[in-house]
C-alpha cells in the first residue's frame, strides 16, 4: 500500500502503478531482507516557512520529495529496519523487552516512536527506508522519515491511520512538530497553515511557478566535516508573519509574501551571530528575489524569478569563495507537484 500525506491506507498497488523510486526501494528491501515487500508507504519533507516557535502557527509547504519506506510482517518479536544511504548499519528492536539491539546515529528516536505504536505482543517487522535529499536539504527529511516509518507500523500493526494519533506519537517541538504535522496532513500544491489548538489546518494552494517563481532552497557546505545545525530559533513575530503570509499566498501576492521572508531574516539576524545562510540569503536578494529567509546556520530559502536563478548560483559560489569555502547547493522547485521527474540535486552543486 503507498502512503502520503496522512491518506487512509489502501490495497496494495500493481508494481507499474508505483513510481521509479518505490519500485527501487522495494527492490533494495528484497536484497536486503531476501523475501518481497508486502507494502510501501512515503511521506513528504515539509518546508517551514514561516512560524513554528514552539506553542505558535507555522506556515509550511510540502515537497514531491521525501521518505520511502517498503515492509513486511515477521514473527520474532523484533523490529529491523535498514536505510538505503547506510545499509552496513541496520537499527534492530526488540519489541518485548523494548531492548535496542543496534541502533545507528541515523536511528534516532525510531525506538521511541515504534513503543509508542506498537504494542509488546506485535510480532515485529522489517523496514527498509530510503530519503530522496540529503537532510541538510532545508526538507526537514528526517521528519520525512519518521513520519513514513510511523505510517508503516501503523499500517502493518492493524491500527487506524489516524493523523492526530500519529502525530501525537511523532511528537517534537517547534518547526520538527510543524514537519510533522505538514507530512502527516499537507496537500501537494499547497501552503499549510498550522495553529496549535485547531484540530483542521489551512490548505492554501501554493503555485509560485505560475507567476514565474520558484521556491530555492539553499546549503551551504559545512566546513571542517561538522554536521548541519538544524534547530533554529523561530523570531517570536514570526507568529504574525504566518498568517499573513497565508493570506498572501491565497491572493497570489507574492511580492508580500516575499517581503513577510525578508522581515523574518532580519528580525532573527539581530538575535544572534553571522551565519552562512546570511551569505545565502544576501546572495538571493542581490540577484533579485522577491524575498528569503535564513533557515538554520547553514540553509536558507528565497523565493526567486525564474529568470534569476542562474545569477543567484553565480553569486553565492562567488561569496562563498571569497572565503575559501566551496560552492553552496541548490535545490529548486515551483508548485511542489507529487512529479516523479527528477529534481535537481542537492548534490551536484
Amino acid at each position: 500500500m503507498t502512503q502520503s500525506g496522512g491518506t487512509p491506507p489502501s490495497p496494495t498497488p500493481p508494481e507499474d502503478a508505483l513510481d521509479l523510486v518505490l519500485r527501487m526501494v522495494r527492490y533494495f528491501f528484497g536484497r536486503a531482507f531476501k523475501e518481497e515487500a508486502t507494502g510501501t508507504w512515503s511521506a513528504p519533507g515539509a518546508v517551514v516557512l514561516l512560524g513554528a516557535a514552539p506553542g505558535g502557527p507555522a506556515l509550511a509547504v510540502v515537497t514531491r520529495w521525501g521518505a520511502k519506506v517498503a515492509g513486511c510482517l515477521r514473527a520474532d518479536g523484533r523490529l529491523q529496519v535498514c536505510a538505503v544511504h547506510d545499509s552496513d548499519n541496520d537499527l534492530v528492536v526488540n519489541l518485548a523487552t523494548q531492548e535496542t539491539e543496534a541502533a545507528p546515529p541515523w536511528s534516532a528516536r525510531i525506538p521511541e516512536l515504534a513503543y509508542s505504536l506498537l504494542s509488546p505482543e506485535f510480532g515485529g517487522a522489517s523496514l527498509l527506508a530510503f530519503m530522496d535529499v540529503p537532510d541538510e536539504s532545508g526538507i526537514l527529511a528526517g521528519a520525512a522519515l519518521h513520519t513514513a516509518l510511523a505510517l508503516a507500523l501503523a499500517d502493518l500493526s492493524g491500527s487506524q491511520v489516524d493523523p492526530a494519533a500519529l502525530r501525537a506519537a511523532l511528537g517534537g517541538q517547534g518547526e520538527t512538530a510543524a514537519a510533522y504535522a505538514a507530512s502527516l496532513s499537507g496537500r501537494y500544491g499547497h501552503a499549510i497553515l498550522i495553529t496549535p489548538g485547531r484540530a483542521v489546518a489551512r490548505q492554501v494552494a501554493f503555485n509560485p511557478s505560475a507567476a514565474g517563481l520558484r521556491l530555492v532552497l539553499m546549503s551551504a557546505r559545512p566546513g571542517g566535516g561538522a554536521p548541519p545545525r538544524h534547530r533554529w530559533a523561530a523570531d517570536p513575530t514570526d507568529d504574525a508573519r504566518a498568517g499573513a503570509a497565508a493570506g498572501a499566498i491565497a491572493r497570489q501576492d507574492w511580492p508580500e509574501l516575499g517581503t513577510l521572508l525578508t522581515a523574518a531574516h532580519r528580525a532573527g539576524v539581530g538575535l544572534r551571530e553571522p551565519v552562512d545562510a546570511d551569505l545565502l540569503v544576501d546572495s538571493a536578494l542581490a540577484t533579485g528575489a522577491l524575498g528569503a529567509r535564513a533557515t538554520s546556520s547553514t540553509t536558507a530559502l528565497g523565493l526567486v524569478p525564474a529568470r534569476s536563478l542562474r545569477e543567484l548560483r553565480a553569486a553565492a559560489r562567488h561569496a562563498f569563495a571569497q572565503r575559501g569555502r566551496s560552492a553552496p547547493r541548490f535545490l529548486t522547485t515551483g508548485a511542489l507537484p507529487p512529479a516523479a521527474a527528477r529534481p535537481d540535486s542537492l548534490l551536484e552543486g
